[in-house]
């Protein structure tokens, strides 16, 4: 019988031939050692496709989190900065509405649009103070560019404006320039029409129209618009020129109301 192999033996290789085999450069083991680690580094990295699968859907998944955040984020501080653009705008509209009111001599009180009727959206709308707050059918109507309207009906805490555009709408004026006076109305193409000038008038395109002194309803001087056309005289209409509003109705937001 064999002697049994000591195990100390069997130990010391055990522990040398590993090295022995990385490290001999026989060609033989040479190629035997670079398919070994080949088969090795497969074998590692099919073990590590699912591992890495999972981590890209973790980022993944943590990248989208963090993006749905800084989209949230992003829509809260793009509706601050929609409020304070309006609130900007608010108070600038406000103050010129309170600059002209403090350079005029009469008195007024400042309102808030608070509805337009949708079948004439550019010929009327409504206003926040009525008849609880001391107004009256008649009174002028005004914004920082000018003549506006006038109320036509008052409830107890609103009050129907018809704006200057509409065919209902009307006020004594003169031309600034040639101081020619005229009645201004609305129409039914939005503009404004200037009728009853004499015959032989000097209105051309450019010239301011304002409110006459002899107005009962409205201060004098007060901007109306400007003549976008003259029409020649002993035509069908008794209308003489086309006047483009100085205030854009479809725009207004707050308003003086001439007491």
């Amino acid at each position: 019988m064999l002697k049994k192999i000591p195990k100390k033996f069997i130990y010391v290789i055990v522990i040398i031939a590993p090295f022995w085999l990385l490290f001999f450069n026989s060609p033989f083991w040479h190629g035997l050692k670079l398919k070994t680690m080949g088969a090795a580094a497969s074998g590692v990295s099919v073990a590590n496709s699912p591992l890495k699968e999972v981590q890209i859907l973790l980022s993944y998944r943590k990248t989208y989190a963090e993006y749905q955040k800084f989209q949230r984020e992003n829509f809260k501080l793009r509706a601050q900065v929609v409020r304070l653009d309006e609130a900007l705008e608010e108070n600038d509209r406000l103050e010129r509405l309170l600059g002209m009111r403090s350079s005029q001599s009469f008195t007024s009180s400042a309102a808030r649009v608070i509805a337009r009727d949708p079948a004439n959206w550019n010929s009327s709308l409504m206003i926040d103070k009525g008849s609880r707050q001391g107004i009256k059918p008649g009174m002028p109507i005004l914004n920082a560019l000018g003549v506006a309207g006038k109320v036509a009906e008052t409830a107890e805490n609103s009050s129907k404006v018809i704006l200057v555009n509409d065919p209902n709408f009307s006020v004594s004026v003169v031309n600034q320039r040639s101081r020619e006076a005229g009645l201004l109305s609305g129409s039914l193409s939005g503009m404004c029409r200037l009728s009853y000038l004499p015959q032989d008038s000097d209105v051309k395109e450019g010239d301011e129209i304002v409110t006459s002194p002899i107005s009962t309803a409205f201060p004098a001087g007060l901007l109306v618009g400007r003549v976008t056309r003259v029409y020649p005289p002993g035509g069908i209409s008794d209308a003489r020129a086309e006047v483009d509003p100085a205030v854009d109705v479809g725009k207004i937001e707050e308003v003086l109301i001439v007491k």
